[in-house]
């Protein structure tokens, strides 16, 4: 980062200058960049005052007060502005304008600094909240040197561009070189985890044809290449991979994973996926992986997808709150506000519908469409949710919901199965459950688009009911 590309000042006032526009609707006047450059260039107010002909009293009483408090709220993150805390925070401003320049620059097989770039990082046009899960990973990435670390959670809730943020932040940090080299690798559907690995060694200039006998071999190559190397590997939508209806492949996950992660490495291994991890290899709970299940956003950056959208009002909190601060669903839902309800968020509330993002629902078509993904006894909790729920949003008591099932599935249904049943369903992010954190009883209930969905039944996939023993089969291997 060089001094003309982030510290001049015409710079940083154009990007701050944006910021203000986009949260007040007006830019910033003239007496206020004098304040704004003579804190940049270490100035005290008199100074200020010889330069540009204002008084003193006037710039240090008048106008520095209300541009202090102005500036909190919209680039203070938590951090009072003030004269002596205004030129660190707008360094870090103008330090993410340089990363998104940078990004944007980003092609398949090229060059930040030194670090050489494998693949095609996902190109970032806006980035909202989780500030705290960025700087967390990346002091666990750069200061702890963790091996692996998994995000997890539900379509559309970010995991993909909280990965791609946590590069660029790492990779413009990293100038001096941490790593050498980045591997972003998405994952579709047509690829096996035999064609992964050879892919991945392909970065390292090794080929190797796909047999049955080479794939050990390939593992070696590349975890040979991790310790050689120090890189930071993205597997994006690891759960493409999970072929349900061949049970042989979850040796080859675990000997995948362990091969890669085992040992001590200097590389760094980051993993986007639906499922948790444990569902693909029993064997990842003894290794050193960190997993994270993402969460909704919170209010502040909902506004900020919403505001951005052209949508205000207290309506909006209301918004966040019935999609879970998904942020696919929010930009989606805004879309579709402002396409057929005039921008009107009462009006929309006024019809009482739920919608579907894409993202979701795609990733909802694989749960209910592909064999052994859910079992019988998960879908039936599911439907019984939504039919419960359709008329009364309260969440249904964990008895309530064993005696209702008994009844309802004309099996024999232990405690013991449901409560495995469920625990797959919520680590999936597919139900949530209120009352875990104290000894209440607990009380289970759906995302309206989730209940919305199953009951519309939009492909025919939620009443279909897969195979008995293949499902019986991943149900036992994905709560091991």
């Amino acid at each position: 980062m060089n001094s003309s590309q982030v510290l001049d000042v015409k710079r940083v006032l154009a990007v701050l200058e944006e910021q203000v526009f986009q949260s007040t609707g007006r830019y910033l006047t003239e007496v206020e960049k004098v304040l704004i450059k003579g804190v940049w260039d270490s100035k005290d107010y008199k100074e200020m005052a010889s330069d540009s002909g204002y008084n003193a009293y006037y710039l240090q009483q008048k106008v520095a007060p209300p541009l202090w408090t102005m500036l909190s709220g919209i680039i203070g993150d938590g951090v009072k502005v003030t004269k002596i805390s205004l030129k660190s925070i707008l360094l870090k401003l103008a330090k993410n304008d340089y990363l998104k320049e940078e990004a944007s620059r980003l092609d398949n097989d090229s060059f930040v600094g030194n670090i050489r770039i494998y693949g095609e990082l996902p190109k970032i046009k806006s980035f909202y909240g989780r500030k705290d899960e960025i700087n967390y990973f990346k002091k666990q990435i750069t200061l702890f040197k963790e091996r692996c670390i998994v995000f997890t959670g539900v379509g559309g809730i970010g995991k993909t561009l909280l990965a791609a943020r946590l590069v660029e932040e790492i990779l413009f940090d990293s100038l001096n070189s941490i790593y050498e080299c980045v591997i972003w690798k998405t994952i579709n559907h047509s690829l096996s985890i035999d064609e992964l690995v050879i892919d991945l060694n392909k970065n390292f200039d090794i080929d190797i044809e796909a047999n049955e006998n080479s794939f050990i071999d390939s593992i070696s190559l590349l975890s040979k290449q991790l310790h050689l190397h120090r890189c930071l590997l993205v597997i994006d939508g690891f759960e493409k991979l999970l072929l349900t209806d061949d049970f042989e492949k979850r040796l080859q996950y675990e000997k995948f994973l362990l091969r890669l992660i085992e040992g001590k490495h200097q590389s760094c291994i980051i993993i986007t996926s639906q499922l948790p991890l444990k569902e693909f290899a029993s064997v990842t709970t003894k290794l050193p992986i960190r997993s994270f299940k993402l969460e909704g956003l919170d209010v502040n950056a909902g506004m900020q997808i919403l505001q951005e959208k052209g949508l205000t009002g207290q309506e909006c909190k209301r918004l966040i709150e019935n999609y879970h601060g998904n942020p696919s669903s929010l930009e989606a839902l805004a879309d579709r506000i402002n396409r057929f309800f005039e921008g009107s968020i009462k009006m929309f509330f006024k019809y009482q519908t739920t919608m579907i993002d894409p993202q979701l629902e795609t990733m909802l078509h694989q749960q209910f469409g592909q064999v052994g993904l859910l079992s019988n006894l998960q879908r039936q909790i599911m439907i019984y949710l939504a039919e419960e729920m359709s008329e009364n949003s309260t969440p249904i008591q964990f008895s309530k919901l064993i005696d209702n099932l008994k009844e309802r599935v004309n099996l024999k249904l232990s405690v013991f199965e449901l409560i495995t049943a469920i625990e797959v369903l919520e680590q999936r992010s597919l139900i949530e459950i209120a009352g875990k954190s104290n000894k209440r009883e607990a009380s289970y209930s759906l995302q309206a688009s989730i209940k919305k969905y199953i009951l519309v039944d939009p492909l025919g996939l939620v009443h279909k009911i897969p195979d008995t023993i293949q499902t019986r089969e991943v149900t036992l291997w994905a709560t091991v």
